[in-house]
C-alpha cells in the first residue's frame, strides 16, 4: 500500500541571506512530495501537475551568487526530472522560484508569493518540526493549503476550521509545556493534564499572595506606581492561569470548541501579557530611579523577573503565530 510520507529533505532555517539580511534562498521546497511503496516515490507538484523527479539535498551556499530571477537561467538543471530542493524568493516582483527548472511556483492554480513562504517559515517552525527541529517540506505545503492563498476553493470551510482547531490546540498546548516545565519524554496525557493543574493551582495561590501585598502596601501608604505595579504582577499571573485553563478546555472539548473565538482569546490574553509585561518594566525602573522603592521589595520582585522575562518572550512568539492564523481567516 501506497502512502504519503514527510519528506526527508528538510526546510533549512539558516537560508542564504543577502547583504541586508533578507533570506534569498529556502533549502526544502513545498511542492515536494515523497511517497513510500516497495520505493521511495518522489515527485513535484509545482503547476499542481505530477512529476517524478530525483531530489538531491545543495547547499544553498553554492548558489550564493543568485540575486536575481535573471541569474537562475545560469542554474537550471539540464534535467527536467533533477530537482535541488532550493527555491528562490524573488524580493522584487514578490514571487518564489524553483531553482531546478527556473520557474514560478504555482499551487492551486496561484503563484506562492514570497510573503507566504515568510509566514510559512515563521509559523511552520513553531509548530510542526522534524525531529531535528528543522521544518519538513510537507509541512510547508499543508500550510500554504491551509492559510496561504493557494488555499482559496480549496477547504471548504469546516475542513479549514477543523485545521485552524489543530493549529491552536498544538501550538498551544506546546506553550503550556514551556511554561509550565513539562517534559513530554514517555509520559502520558494525562500526566501533562496533572501537571498544567498544580501550576495553576500554585498561580492561583501567589496571586493570593500579591493581593495579601497590595493591602499591606495601601495600609503603608504607599506610592501609587508601587500599587500599580503590584497589581500588574497580579494581572500577569492571573491571565497565565486563564491561559492555562484554556489549553486544557481545548484538550477536553476540541469536538465542541469555536476555532476562530478561541484563537482571538488567545491572541488577546497574550498581547495583554505582552503589555503588562512592558508597563512592569517602566514602572520598576521609574521606582528604583525615584528611589522610591525599598531594598526589600526590590528583592522580592527580582525573583520575579526572570521567570516575568521568560513567560514575556514565549508569549511574544505565541501572539505571532497565532495573528499570523487570524490574518489569514479574517480576510
Amino acid at each position: 500500500m501506497i502512502g504519503p510520507e514527510a519528506s526527508g529533505f528538510n526546510l533549512d532555517t539558516s537560508q542564504v541571506r543577502g547583504k541586508k539580511g533578507v533570506r534569498r534562498l529556502v533549502k526544502g521546497c513545498p511542492c515536494y512530495k515523497e511517497f513510500v511503496g516497495l520505493d521511495k516515490e518522489k515527485i513535484c507538484l509545482n503547476n499542481d501537475d505530477i512529476l517524478p523527479i530525483n531530489a538531491i539535498s545543495v547547499d544553498p551556499s553554492f548558489f550564493e551568487q543568485i540575486v536575481s530571477i535573471d541569474d537562475l537561467a545560469q542554474y537550471k538543471s539540464d534535467s527536467q526530472s533533477m530537482c535541488y530542493l532550493l527555491i528562490y524568493l524573488d524580493r522584487k516582483e514578490g514571487y518564489c522560484y524553483c531553482v531546478s527548472r527556473g520557474q514560478r511556483i504555482n499551487i492551486n492554480e496561484k503563484d506562492v508569493k514570497t510573503s507566504e513562504i515568510d509566514s510559512a517559515l515563521q509559523f511552520v517552525t513553531s509548530t510542526e518540526r522534524s525531529r531535528d527541529g528543522v521544518v519538513c517540506s510537507d509541512c510547508l505545503y499543508k500550510y500554504l493549503r491551509t492559510l496561504g492563498e493557494a488555499s482559496t476553493g480549496f477547504l471548504t470551510d469546516v475542513e479549514r476550521e477543523e485545521i485552524i482547531t489543530s493549529y491552536v490546540s498544538e501550538v498551544s498546548k506546546r506553550m503550556a509545556a514551556e511554561l509550565t516545565n513539562f517534559s513530554s519524554t514517555n509520559k502520558s496525557d494525562k500526566a501533562y493534564e496533572e501537571h498544567v493543574k498544580k501550576y495553576i493551582k500554585r498561580i492561583n495561590e501567589s496571586r493570593s499572595q500579591w493581593a495579601a501585598l497590595t493591602s499591606k502596601l495601601k495600609q503603608a501608604d504607599a506610592d501609587k506606581t508601587l500599587l500599580e505595579l503590584v497589581e500588574h504582577y497580579r494581572s500577569i499571573y492571573r491571565l497565565e492561569a486563564i491561559f492555562l485553563s484554556q489549553v486544557l478546555n481545548l484538550e477536553t472539548t476540541s469536538n465542541e470548541i469555536d476555532a476562530l473565538g478561541t484563537l482571538k482569546l488567545m491572541v488577546t490574553i497574550s498581547e495583554k501579557v505582552i503589555q503588562l509585561s512592558d508597563m512592569i518594566r517602566e514602572k520598576t525602573n521609574d521606582l528604583i530611579e525615584r528611589k522610591a522603592m525599598s531594598t526589600d521589595l526590590q528583592t522580592r520582585f527580582k525573583k520575579h523577573t526572570e521567570k516575568r522575562k521568560n513567560t514575556e518572550y514565549r508569549f511574544s512568539n505565541l501572539v505571532k503565530v497565532l495573528s499570523e492564523i487570524d490574518a489569514h481567516t479574517t480576510q
